[in-house]
């Protein structure tokens, strides 16, 4: 539809005419915004700065031409129709600029024509535009269209009845395993289809080539080359002239993968019916064979469902029994607690255990023991006939001698699974500790390699680093050692004033080491924290066993925080894991985990209750906790969040009083008394050689003189009354270093005796005065315990290098 408003560049160096021209498009009612310049470099101007729906233009310009503004046109707005207006006649001129783009030319002296020929420029150029955007339209279309096709992989393919020419897609030529250049035709692609499929795919295929209104959809299957089948899927539209099919096409997809998805989901279904119907027969004959009276009833009492038992049970028939609730047949001294009991259940509590008398239909009564369970408004119960086990009152004592003999066994089994416990947390340390010793050793062994190489080479600069890193590789180690080998120990609890900062800050590498590197481990002290009255070697094994649990509960990693604070108690216990009124301090250990359902939360400090797999956890660690909490006078809270982690908070004792805290010194340079040491002799005694050779080596320089032997019998060959000390190891073949003692003291009651040792547990050297030194030890802590031994004092001077 031509515009009647439009804008106009008007190119003319007459005012006069190109008033006559804009009152000639008034008058013929067209709405003209106008814009004059005179020559081709004014419209190149303007131009420049907008655009136009249509340029007329003067041929002749003063020192410009219509040929010049044709082309700048043509540059600037190639799509806008230019129309010449000129005085000059001549055919000529008028081709001239028709052909090199102008869209029509007027004369002047044929001015009225001017309105039809702007007019008509406008209109074919609005239908042009129309076109242009039906077509980009169409192109869109077809663009989906094909992304369409090709998202969901189809095959399109197309069928003239007229000529029987049947054209595929390459897609549809793959599904048929054939080659992109093969052709084929209706009865090819009727032979492919499976016998089984062919008459339904004949029907509905007439159906399409005869039936205009006909939606064409089949699904078939193929046999592929090696012997599969492939099941397609193919739908299609025909189109009709004069009531014949001309054309017919469509689509096709494989949908192979579907139907097998789908037969696998029919078959799982069917399973699922049969196992239904199995359990509800199973149920069914629980309920009937059941000898517990089983009911289903309302808050009321008045039965939904029962199941035989309570006919053979109380002797009424069933439609005696439905005809009121059972609450008319409580014994009367039993009907108050029956109706809190109620009550409790209205409420959404369990009701377990409960015991009362119902009346049977000979008058007498039944005790019963009740669990019954709230559930959308019903009650579903369980009631047990006990009343031959009231009978039996000589039962009774004899249950309470076996309940104490099972008490005694049960202590005795609690004893022994602690220590199983304990155990299963060393075993848990095991693989973390083996990896920090396995890079202790990289560092001993690569630095020992080096310096191999460099005394070889002559090269010491760089001896003394070598050195001091194999020293702290084995003073890091002796650290995992000390730890390990304290939750190693078997012994009662021993309270004694605890410092639970110190304790999180001495345990925190082997924390890091147990839980590995996926564990994030954060701490948060309180810097007032009070004293815990507490045994320090359980409450770290409690510490662990709380960190294993916590790295469980986190199966791909997550944070775990320590957190330690003063708390006072206020409000009665309500549960029997929960500290009593008082002050405590309070050890919280929280993680990122999985967190706890309320059931698993119920149940979390029974023995032996776990939800790990078989074999990875023996149930017994929060068990262990609450054990060790009770008995030291606290208590343990658990916070849970299904998804969000659990805390658990233990209370400890808080120690009454004012209880001195040991300095922690660190350790010093080992110094050497000047006082006679360098008149002393010492016999060392120790089987391991190397051990040997360097404990001599580090007591000749602490200045003293070294008697070695393999042996307790080489000992006792080679000692005197010259020798100022024995020094033995603990562990040796044969005669032990505490027997060795043993026989030296009866020899030399005097001689002052110091043992080595890298175990634990040390029975009999545990007596008073006995001087130890823990392997591996540092020349400081060897210097100190000698000096201790011989009684030496005085001014120290520098070790011997």
């Amino acid at each position: 539809m031509p515009l009647k408003s439009f804008t106009l560049l008007l190119v003319e160096d007459s005012r006069h005419d190109a008033e006559l021209a804009l009152l000639m498009f008034e008058r013929h009612g067209l709405d003209v915004r106008a814009t004059l310049v005179h020559d081709h470099r004014g419209a190149e101007r303007e131009l420049q700065q907008g655009s136009f729906d249509l340029i007329v233009c003067d041929y002749l310009l003063p020192g410009s031409s219509g040929a010049q503004a044709l082309e700048v046109a043509q540059r600037l707005a190639p799509k806008t129709p230019l129309i010449f207006l000129s005085g000059v006649l001549g055919e000529q001129h008028a081709v001239e600029m028709v052909r090199r783009g102008a869209v029509d030319y007027v004369l002047k002296q044929n001015l009225d024509f001017l309105p039809k020929a702007v007019t008509r420029a406008l209109a074919e150029q609005h239908e042009r535009r129309q076109r242009q955007r039906a077509e980009a339209a169409l192109q869109q279309v077809e663009l989906r269209a094909q992304l369409a096709i090709d998202a969901a992989r189809l095959g399109m393919w197309d069928y003239l009845p007229q000529s029987g020419r049947l054209l595929w897609d390459e897609r549809c030529k793959a599904l048929y395993e054939l080659a992109p250049e093969d052709t084929v035709d209706l009865d090819y692609f009727l032979r492919r289809c499976l016998p089984e499929d062919l008459p339904e795919l004949r029907r509905k295929l007439d159906l399409a080539l005869s039936d205009e209104g006909y939606e064409y959809h089949v699904e078939h299957r193929v046999r592929l080359k090696d012997g599969g089948l492939r099941w397609l899927s193919s739908r299609g539209r025909s189109f009709f002239e004069a009531g014949e099919c001309v054309r017919f096409t469509g689509v096709l997809q494989d949908i192979t993968r579907e139907k097998l998805a789908s037969e696998a989901l029919q078959r799982l279904n069917d399973r699922l019916g049969e196992r239904v119907e199995q359990r509800t027969r199973e149920r069914d004959r629980t309920w009937d064979l059941s000898r517990d009276l089983l009911c289903v009833m309302r808050m009321d009492t008045c039965p939904i469902n029962l199941n035989p038992a309570w006919t053979s049970t109380l002797g009424y028939a069933p439609e005696q029994l439905f005809q009121r609730p059972l609450l008319e047949l409580i014994h009367p001294d039993d009907q108050a607690a029956t109706d809190r009991e109620i009550v409790r259940l209205s409420r959404g509590q369990i009701s377990q255990r409960f015991v009362n008398r119902m009346r049977d239909a000979a008058g007498g009564y039944h005790w019963l023991s009740w669990t019954v369970v709230p559930d959308a408004g019903l009650l579903y119960g369980v009631a047990r006939d006990i009343t031959s086990e009231r009978a039996v009152m000589e039962e009774l004592a004899a249950t309470n001698r076996r309940l104490l003999e099972q008490i005694e066994e049960r202590q005795r089994v609690e004893a022994t699974l602690q220590q199983m416990q304990r155990l299963e947390a060393v075993g848990q340390l095991t693989a973390g500790v083996a990896h920090d010793f396995n890079n202790l050793l990289t560092v001993v062994l690569t630095s020992a390699s080096f310096l191999a190489r460099d005394l070889q080479r002559g090269a010491l600069e760089k001896s003394q680093a070598r050195l001091q890193n194999i020293r702290e590789a084995g003073e890091r180690g002796a650290k995992l050692t000390t730890q390990l080998l304290a939750f190693s120990r078997r012994q009662r609890l021993v309270p004694e004033a605890v410092n639970l900062n110190d304790t999180l800050a001495e345990m925190l590498a082997l924390l890091q080491s147990t839980l590995g590197g996926s564990i994030l481990i954060e701490t948060c002290v309180a810097p007032d924290l009070w004293l815990a009255l507490i045994d320090p070697t359980q409450t770290e094994l409690i510490i662990l066993n709380l960190a294993i649990n916590a790295r469980d509960a986190m199966a791909v990693g997550g944070r775990l925080r320590l957190v330690t604070a003063n708390e006072r108690v206020d409000s009665p216990a309500l549960r029997a894991e929960e500290p009593e009124p008082g002050d405590y301090v309070v050890l919280s250990v929280e993680d990122s985990g999985s967190g706890m359902s309320d059931e698993v939360r119920s149940r979390a400090f029974e023995p032996f209750f776990t939800t790990k797999e078989v074999g990875r956890g023996s149930g017994l660690g929060l068990a262990q906790v609450f054990g060790f909490a009770k008995q030291s006078g606290g208590g343990v809270r658990i916070s849970t969040e299904l998804g969000r982690g659990t805390t658990v908070k233990v209370y400890l004792p808080r120690m009454s009083g004012n209880v001195p805290v040991q300095a922690r010194v660190a350790p010093s340079t080992p110094q050497v008394h000047e006082e006679n040491e360098g008149s002393r002799t010492i016999l060392l005694v120790d089987d391991d050689a190397r051990v040997r050779e360097v404990t001599a080596a580090m007591l000749g320089n602490l200045g003293y003189r070294v008697r070695e032997a393999a042996s307790a019998s080489a000992a006792l060959a080679c000692i005197d009354a010259q020798v100022d000390l024995l020094l033995a190891d603990f562990a040796m073949p044969g005669m032990s270093g505490a027997e060795l003692a043993e026989v030296v003291r009866q020899r030399y009651p005097s001689l002052p005796i110091v043992f080595i040792s890298g175990y634990a547990e040390l029975g009999a050297l545990k007596a008073e005065g006995t001087i130890i030194v823990q392997k591996p030890f540092r020349d400081d802590e060897m210097a100190s315990k000698l000096r201790q031994a011989l009684g030496l004092s005085g001014p120290v001077r520098a070790p011997v290098t």
